[in-house]
């Protein structure tokens, strides 16, 4: 759904998101947002439930983002070529870790099921700039030239979407689990004031 505001808005609810099968077959993930070009997958956004302690898919190339949606919490324990190991703990909702796509990674359940939000850019040319925040808060993007600003509501959510130069607040309320993506015009956004709920916002950029 396209919204007419002073600036335009894609809201993508979670119905409308696109099953896709886990690589390992283990599994399926809702697609929220994805761009591919010549050279493979550029980036892509995707929501997952994991219901049992598991490995990771491969995704050598790609860089990624993971945050806590609902559940009890995971823990990831990553491990590379070189022997090396790195650890992260997610405990409580829209904790995050930053790992390789290519490292072998282990996720150990801490208590029952969880969902999660996944980013993941292609290393060598893209980067994402992934922020989590709970009401009242206001979240800023850092660039004008992004590939892809947008935010995930993770519960019922309004939201207050500065305009800059001028002040003006466009008020906005989101369902729980949708996605709603800015194409700045004529107008630019500069910045998200979460007013209620809870969210991630996200914002896909050249290196």
């Amino acid at each position: 759904m396209t919204l007419n505001t002073p600036f335009h808005y894609q809201l993508i609810e979670q119905k409308n998101y696109q099953r896709m099968p886990w690589k390992n077959g283990l599994g399926e993930t809702l697609e929220i947002q994805r761009d591919d070009d010549e050279q493979g997958l550029r980036f892509r956004i995707s929501q997952a439930s994991v219901a049992d302690d598991g490995v990771f898919s491969d995704f050598s190339g790609l860089d990624r983002t993971l945050v806590l949606l609902t559940g009890n919490g995971m823990r990831l324990t990553h491990s590379n070529g070189h022997n090396e190991r790195l650890e992260h703990s997610l405990k409580n909702p829209l904790d995050m870790a930053r790992f390789t796509g290519g490292d072998r990674t282990y996720a150990s359940l801490i208590k029952g099921p969880i969902e999660d939000l996944n980013i993941m850019v292609r290393a060598k040319d893209t980067i994402a700039n992934v922020q989590a925040g709970f009401a009242p808060t206001s979240l800023t993007w850092s660039s004008r030239k992004a590939l892809l600003n947008g935010f995930y509501a993770n519960e019922d959510s309004i939201v207050g979407v500065q305009i800059e130069g001028n002040g003006d607040t466009e008020t906005l309320s989101l369902p729980a689990q949708s996605f709603i993506t800015f194409s700045a015009h004529p107008t630019e956004c500069e910045c998200i004031q979460i007013i209620s709920g809870s969210g991630v916002l996200i914002e896909i950029t050249n290196r």
